[in-house]
């Protein structure tokens, strides 16, 4: 695609646009930086449109959908230098960036913890806890997190499964059925091979977790059961630096509170795997 800017590619379609897509290029025109601080849910919402609707215009405009939007709309409006992180200067010294960086992940952390709904945390422990089998779906860095899931649960006895291709995620979540837990994390709460994921296996009985970020997301629209993450200010949400952190915290806590409802036979679980695996280590 041609570099242009977002704003004139807008204005030079408008005439071939549909009637709602029409509506959307207004909005998106009249309300352009609070657009690119919005997920594909609140934007919906906010022009009073469909998520469906909001992909169709930008496929309209030429993009790929709606994250290829935001990455070029984005141009138009934040500092090449911004990019990589927002609240870093390319003047900074390496102690003022990992002071920036630390001192932001403690905020998220905080911030997450001030407005995080037991109810629901308990929820998913209570799920996790009689669940057959535990599935987790994420791409990117909150694959990781799954991959981090699976080694902390395990520990504690709990029968997790996490697939890194995206086939194999889409195959086992159509086979998760009753008696199964299936969690999708996706700070965007926008990843379409995840939200595929968790549609695969509630149509089939499964239980469903959605971590997310905050705020209304096409994940959380389906899940049982949804936990919010917060976040640094960044109009890409699913490249925060602090998401991990945070996703990685609410993980800590679903494994402590599982393990604490039958700590016996946690206990005899974390004997067994530490024994198994001593023997790899002097």
């Amino acid at each position: 695609m041609v570099e242009s800017s977002c704003k004139e590619i807008i204005r030079g379609r408008m005439n071939y646009l549909t009637n709602t897509e029409r509506k959307i290029a207004n909005y998106v025109l009249e309300n352009y930086d609070q657009v690119l601080n919005s997920n594909i849910t609140e934007l919906a919402e906010n022009a009073k449109v469909s998520d469906a609707s909001e992909v169709r215009f930008c496929r309209s405009l030429g993009y790929k959908g709606y994250q290829d939007f935001k990455i070029n709309a984005a141009k138009d409006v934040l500092p090449r230098e911004k990019h990589l992180n927002p609240i870093l200067e390319e003047s900074d010294s390496p102690d003022m960036i990992c002071h920036k960086i630390f001192n932001l992940e403690i905020s998220v952390l905080e911030r997450t913890l001030a407005s995080l709904n037991m109810r629901e945390v308990e929820k998913a422990a209570q799920f996790i806890f009689h669940g057959k089998r535990v599935l987790f779906f994420g791409s990117g860095g909150s694959l990781l997190v799954g991959q981090d899931a699976l080694h902390k649960f395990m520990k504690i006895g709990v029968q997790v499964y996490v697939h890194e291709d995206r086939d194999l995620q889409l195959m086992a979540s159509s086979l998760a059925g009753e008696g199964d837990v299936v969690i999708g994390i996706s700070h965007s709460g926008s990843n379409y091979s995840v939200l595929r994921c968790l549609k695969n296996a509630k149509e089939n009985g499964a239980q469903t977790i959605a971590l997310v970020s905050r705020g209304k997301t096409p994940l959380s629209k389906i899940a049982d059961v949804v936990i919010d993450t917060a976040s640094e200010e960044t109009i890409f949400q699913s490249e925060s630096v602090s998401t991990r952190i945070a996703q990685l915290a609410i993980i800590d806590s679903l494994v402590s509170i599982v393990a604490f409802m039958n700590y016996d036979e946690s206990y005899r679980a974390i004997q067994k795997t530490r024994k198994a695996t001593s023997e790899n280590k002097f």
